[in-house]
């Protein structure tokens, strides 16, 4: 028998915003409410760059720009009463065992 275990989020349970470094490793986390004030562009361990303004060759927004919309969009669906009703459906672990 298999058991799955789901993880649901609302957007009201997001706090942060976690990056890890693709260099370093490291992890870095940063409160929802000022991931605007604080953009991260680069990694406070190692000092590489994570995001920049330079614009794509296929004409999409920047990373910076991207993240920006993000947080934007985020936190405007968290005051939405329909905010309370979107679930986010993160992986978890299956977990596999006889009954």
């Amino acid at each position: 028998m298999t058991s799955e275990k789901r993880i649901l989020i609302s957007p009201k349970d997001i706090l942060s915003v976690g990056f890890e470094c693709p260099y370093c490793r490291a992890t870095y986390f940063v409160p929802v409410e000022t991931l605007d004030r604080h953009p991260v562009r680069q990694c406070p361990n190692c000092q590489e760059t994570w995001a920049t303004d330079a614009p794509v060759p296929s004409g999409e927004y920047s990373d910076l720009k991207m993240l920006s919309l993000f947080v934007d969009c985020l936190r405007k669906i968290q005051t939405r009463a329909f905010g309370a009703a979107i679930r986010f459906e993160v992986s978890g672990e299956p977990k596999t065992g006889t009954q």
